[in-house]
């Protein structure tokens, strides 16, 4: 790497110091590297960029001249991610040296290095992965809850998203149709057919859009029983049209995959909290069938759990060893710690709970609703930063006025209440 003093403003001795701090500098860069320089190798895995990295070499002895002093340095890097960096990357970093006794030394320092696999880095905006929205949502057609307020307008938001440094935004499936749908908007792009109006540019500055295939836990009854007029019990459907329905599953998530289109099996999992929609021995049934399709189909899992974390864990259990024989590990992780690939969303249970899944390899995504109280803040600070993914879970989800996490908002959007489309 080569280091450039772009100003320095110090003494005799303080230049010593700082050239004895710019020596140990090194192992700052390295954890930069660690924390910045790999290459993404599946969209699932998103920029780790939800906090700002400070990296610390403390209280480090220092003898010069006849005075011994004891220095403390802080470098801050603020960089960016993105999915493949073919350009020469650089970060910009400042540091600090402060005396026990008098004076201080500082210098502002521009860090080049030609490694293709450090991730580009721009100054004044960051590159973001949006891990988890919901694209096929009504509102992005103007209707909410089933009155229409405003014409379709999906590509006005992509457009934003992309102008704030969203450049890739992962979408989820809730049911076989779904499925197909979302594959469809992956592929070819949003259309609309109003005049020739609201045509994205399938340009190179379009948010880059993946999905899941998968049955949400909250749908595996409409999708997997079959309810009597009137009735109040679901039934299960045949063997044989649940594995039809699997098949369908399958063959849209190999699809997905060989185009790069579908990186995950999901969104499913488990819902105890909205047990109205569908019963927990339904859900089990959906929940098992879509693992094996996604051992067949060798993908991650995107999982949705609400008050359903032990039992979750404890079906995930039974199909570590399966996973582990069959799913490829990204270069340099280790197998024996990333048994099963793939993320729990939406996260707003326990941190023993989040522990559980961490051990197995699981990411923990956030978004507004693990932002809620002061104990989902408590959890979430505690767990690593290499194994937090952000997502928006878009249209829903927010950080709302009355959530504990709103205090830490610093940048507010402009927005219209629904009632103001009329």
């Amino acid at each position: 790497m080569t280091f450039r003093y772009q100003q320095y403003d110090a003494s005799i001795r303080q230049i010593y110091l700082l050239a004895t701090i710019i020596h140990i500098f090194s192992l700052v860069i390295l954890l930069s590297y660690s924390i910045y320089g790999h290459e993404l190798t599946t969209p699932l895995t998103t920029l780790p960029m939800q906090r700002k990295h400070l990296s610390r070499v403390s209280t480090l002895g220092f003898t010069g001249g006849t005075a011994q002093r004891r220095i403390s340095t802080t470098a801050l890097f603020v960089g960016t991610t993105s999915l493949r960096s073919p350009s020469k990357p650089s970060y910009q970093g400042s540091f600090s040296i402060m005396s026990e006794k008098e004076g201080s030394a500082s210098a502002k320092l521009t860090i080049e290095s030609s490694s293709k696999d450090i991730v580009n880095s721009a100054p004044t905006k960051l590159r973001y992965v949006d891990a988890g929205a919901n694209l096929l949502d009504s509102m992005y057609q103007g209707t909410y809850h089933d009155k229409t307020r405003h014409e379709p307008d999906l590509d006005i938001v992509l457009q934003r998203a992309y102008e704030s440094g969203v450049h890739s935004i992962i979408s989820l499936a809730g049911t076989p149709e779904e499925s197909e749908q979302l594959l469809d908007l992956c592929e070819n792009g949003v259309k609309y057919d109003v005049d020739g109006k609201h045509i994205v540019d399938d340009s190179a500055t379009a948010v880059k859009m993946f999905g899941t295939v998968g049955v949400h836990p909250t749908r595996c009854a409409e999708v997997f029983a079959t309810k009597s007029e009137g009735g109040p019990v679901w039934t299960l459907k045949s063997e044989e049209d649940r594995n039809e329905i699997m098949q369908q599953l399958t063959t849209l998530a190999k699809r997905g995959k060989q185009s790069g289109n579908v990186i995950a099996i999901g969104e499913f999992g488990l819902d105890y909290a909205r047990l109205h929609f569908c019963p927990k021995e339904i859900q089990h049934v959906g929940f098992r069938a879509q693992l094996e399709v996604a051992l067949v189909t060798d993908l991650p899992l995107y999982l949705h759990n609400r008050e359903s974390g032990e039992d979750l864990m404890e079906i995930l259990s039974e199909y570590t060893d399966r996973f582990a024989r069959c799913q490829k590990y990204p270069d340099g992780d280790n197998a024996e710690n990333r048994r099963i690939r793939g993320i729990v969303h939406s996260f707003d249970e326990s941190l023993e709970i989040a522990k559980k899944f961490l051990s197995l390899g699981l990411y923990i995504g956030i978004n507004g609703c693990s932002l809620k109280t002061q104990q989902n803040l408590d959890v979430v600070k505690d767990i690593p930063l290499e194994s937090l993914i952000l997502e928006t879970d878009c249209p829903w989800c927010d950080i709302r006025p009355t959530h504990a996490g709103f205090s830490y908002i610093q940048t507010i959007f402009p927005c219209k209440k629904e009632k103001q489309y009329n």
